[in-house]
């Protein structure tokens, strides 16, 4: 129902106005004459600032990052908008006295200048695209050729004049079949690239080149003032509207809420539209209020005590001063809040990176809660199922005398398995009481030397069995620390079992400790294959795992037991430390406090 709808209103707008301004031309008698220059220039001026402000600040925000040509499509809105504002303002008796021929030439220039910014788009495709230096040097040759242009309109206006009086009619005919032949080519190559893209923006591209192509014939074809003439006026209305709707449809950047540019686009409007209301209330007032009274006094036959020119020149300066004092005041105003509402938009901005930082961190913890949940059901479930075939199998040999020896090793089996569940529950148990510091340390000395002796014995048969060596240096002279001994050699436990996982067949794990000023050195060392930077700065970090290139852990763990080892050390005013380089092995080193 969508679809037919669009078609019906794209092809009433080509259709509508095209009739019309063919019936203008076949009975000119139904062609009214609507000359109200006051309202043309408050209708104009208005909306063509606000289309100025609007698109200048959508090319803005589209940047580099959006196609060429749809960059374009706002650019010519921009000097579309600029042009069109000096058509409005040079509007006589409304802000200057004398005619100026700047009103016209800039109704020439914004359908002419604009119909070459929209046949530049035209030339950009998919396939090859306007180069970012290309579109740099039209915006600063349209930039340099407004400027230009305001400047002659502002103080040699004259120039223009002599061209009319040169030219005319050759150039205004010569202006007329340039732009239409301008428009309908945009409108073409427009056309086709919609076709290849299927992209909504290109598609109104084409359809507002098609508007301008009959607007075109509006403006030049028909006398001013006249009800055909008016028609392009509404048709550059309708095609900035379209145009930044389009645009606002395709890119995510133009609906994104940024307060301080909506703020500045709409005060700035704003500021236009009340400075402008405020232009005619005061010359009102003046015409009304001072002038009207003084003439009606008068007999009928009587000379007016003002002249008709002069009171025009006084309504005109008054419309001027009450839109240069409103707009000043209001302009002030809008600068002041400016910095109000930027310092809010920072706050705004800085909240809203707080919270987007915790709702990822938030899906951070919570993607690791469920990697942790897994690993943990994989870690109890192997001793569970291990603990659960030994009592199955003890059940079976239970009443077998000969198999006495059988059932020993298993109620071994059975209870190796639940000293590793316990501690694993006890390692995660143990590290939230030392994330919130509850977990108060048993305090003792502890001689380290003693201790990592001690592992090398312990973890021997396991080294052994792998074809692994594990070598201590640790003197007698290494004094000793005041430590929670349990949890310094879980420490030693964890750095050790990690290392004999990651060395190969043959390496050797070096157990050190030494003194290092007022502490303590102790050290685990391995040849194994290493960890990469990347991972050695996270690797103390809760649940972190080393990863292979598709992101699966290179070892099945909880990534709990470096984290432990990190708190504990610091519990002790220790720290904490790994030098790694891959395929060259890794040290893991820690400090303790000595006993004073």
């Amino acid at each position: 129902m969508a679809r037919p709808m669009k078609r019906l209103f794209i092809a009433l707008s080509l259709v509508l106005p095209a009739g019309w301004l063919l019936l203008a031309a076949l009975f000119p008698q139904i062609d009214r004459t609507v000359q109200v220059p006051l309202l043309h220039f408050y209708i104009v001026t208005f909306f063509t600032f606000a289309a100025a402000v609007v698109t200048f600040f959508t090319a803005v925000a589209l940047g580099h990052s959006s196609a060429p040509r749809h960059q374009l499509l706002a650019t010519a809105f921009a000097v579309m908008g600029v042009l069109f504002f000096i058509h409005g303002v040079t509007t006589p008796n409304a802000l200057i006295f004398a005619a100026n021929p700047g009103i016209r030439w800039a109704a020439w220039l914004t359908l002419f200048l604009g119909g070459v910014v929209f046949a530049l788009a035209g030339l950009d495709s998919p396939e090859r695209p306007l180069p970012l230096v290309r579109r740099g040097l039209i915006h600063w040759t349209l930039a340099v050729f407004c400027g230009g242009f305001i400047l002659i309109v502002a103080f040699r206006s004259q120039w223009l004049g002599a061209i009319d009086a040169q030219a005319a009619p050759w150039h205004q005919q010569a202006v007329f079949g340039l732009t239409l032949l301008i428009w309908l080519f945009a409108a073409v190559r427009l056309w086709r690239t919609w076709r290849q893209t299927a992209l909504p923006v290109d598609g109104v591209m084409a359809l507002i080149a098609a508007w301008f192509a009959i607007g075109s014939i509006s403006m030049h074809a028909f006398a001013a003032w006249k009800v055909s003439w008016w028609l392009y006026h509404g048709q550059l209305l309708l095609g900035v509207i379209t145009a930044v709707y389009a645009l606002s449809q395709t890119y995510e950047q133009l609906r994104q809420f940024r307060l301080t540019t909506y703020y500045a686009a709409l005060g700035l409007v704003a500021t236009g539209g009340l400075a402008l209301l405020a232009s005619h209330f005061v010359s009102q007032f003046v015409e009304q209020t001072l002038l009207r009274p003084l003439g009606a006094e008068l007999p009928a036959t009587a000379e007016p005590l003002i002249a008709p020119a002069a009171m025009t020149e006084m309504i005109v300066r008054a419309r001027l001063s009450g839109l240069l004092i409103t707009g000043l005041a209001l302009g002030a105003l809008f600068l002041a809040l400016l910095v109000v509402v930027r310092r809010a938009d920072r706050l705004i901005t800085a909240r809203r990176n707080e919270l987007a930082e915790a709702y990822t961190n938030l899906q951070a913890a919570e993607a690791l809660r469920d990697d942790l949940t897994g690993m943990v059901v994989h870690d109890l479930r192997t001793p569970l199922t291990s603990m659960r075939l030994s009592l199955d199998l003890l059940a079976k040999v239970m009443d077998i005398p000969e198999q006495a020896q059988f059932r020993q090793r298993l109620m071994e089996n059975a209870q190796g398995s639940v000293e590793q569940m316990l501690a694993l529950i006890n390692q995660m148990l143990d590290l939230a009481k030392l994330e919130v510091g509850q977990l108060k340390l048993a305090r003792q000395p502890v001689a380290l030397n003693v201790l990592l002796q001690e592992k090398a014995q312990l973890y021997a048969p396991q080294a052994e069995a792998d074809a692994k060596q594990i070598r201590v240096e640790a003197g007698p002279n290494v004094p000793l620390v005041t430590a929670d001994a349990d949890l310094i050699s879980r420490v030693v436990d964890n750095l050790i079992s990690n290392a004999l996982k990651y060395t190969s067949s043959g390496g050797q794990i070096h157990l050190c400790a030494e003194m290092n000023g007022t502490a303590v050195l102790i050290q685990v060392a391995d040849d194994g294959e290493g960890i990469v930077p990347e991972a050695a700065a996270r690797i103390f970090d809760k649940f972190y795992q080393v990863t292979d290139a598709d992101g699966q852990p290179l070892r099945r763990g909880t990534g709990l037991g470096l984290s432990f080892c990190k708190l504990v050390v610091e519990a002790h005013n220790g720290r904490i430390w790994v030098d790694s380089q891959p395929g060259r092995g890794s040290t893991f080193s820690f400090t303790l406090p000595t006993e004073t």
